[in-house]
């Protein structure tokens, strides 16, 4: 990604619907044995609403995708409006939003449950850190041709002079990798939509004190995939230009 270099912008109008992280860490027993009163306490003044659920495994069988009953429990803890949720689990701590504004923002948001976790359960390292964008466009909101929206590597029959416009349905992904990270890149239509979804995550030792710093390198990297997904008339559409 090194001859990627646009520089980052706020867009008036974009399709970015959800922003998930998620850190994992060897199991701690007693998250998912007892009430995390401290926790709590520590994250109640952004995240005042509590409750708890059980988490969903899945298993792949013969032509399907099977649910496998589980115990698990996760505990979330969400903003009043309801647009951030966080959730901690034996193994895992998450921060999921649906009102992104910018990386300063969520990182100030993911920073007061990270530290909780540290505070409470002694945490020093995590296995696993990923950082996910998942973009929605809706054609009432960016009207026109997706080929038209859209790197034409990245939906490739869609932009192809003769096929194109035959095309119904694409869905594709692809996975970029460079020493310890990848990035994976699921695209296509769902019924009338486009969905950009780029995820990126390391599964190597990052220690506690270094993973804001990893999620700031994985949301400039994040950027620069995206830039590269769309096109001129769909950046200018999200700047609030009329295309010419």
């Amino acid at each position: 990604l090194a001859d990627l270099d646009h520089p980052e912008v706020h867009y008036p109008r974009t399709g970015l619907k959800t922003v998930v992280c998620q850190v994992r860490f060897n199991p701690i027993l007693k998250i998912g044995q007892q009430l995390p009163a401290e926790f709590q306490d520590l994250v109640r003044h952004a995240f005042p609403q509590f409750f708890q659920e059980e988490s969903a495994e899945f298993r792949i069988a013969p032509g399907a995708l099977e649910a496998v009953p589980s115990t698990s429990l996760v505990w979330r803890f969400r903003s009043d409006d309801g647009s951030w949720t966080a959730g901690l689990a034996s193994g895992s701590l998450s921060l999921e939003t649906t009102q992104y504004r910018d990386f300063g923002d969520f990182e100030s948001r993911f920073r007061i449950v990270e530290q909780a976790l540290e505070s409470v359960y002694g945490l020093d390292h995590y296995v696993r850190v990923g950082l996910r964008y998942i973009n929605i466009f809706t054609p009432d909101e960016f009207p026109g041709r997706w080929s038209d929206k859209f790197n034409p590597t990245l939906v490739g029959p869609m932009a192809d002079p003769i096929l194109g416009s035959k095309v119904r349905e694409s869905r594709q992904a692809f996975i970029l990798a460079h020493e310890d990270w990848t990035i994976r890149v699921s695209h296509g239509t769902e019924n009338d939509h486009y969905r950009l979804d780029i995820d990126h995550a390391t599964e190597v030792r990052v220690d506690a004190k270094d993973v804001l710093e990893r999620l700031r390198d994985f949301n400039g990297r994040i950027y620069q995939v995206f830039r590269w997904a769309i096109s001129d008339e769909l950046r200018g559409e999200m700047e609030g230009k009329a295309h010419e």
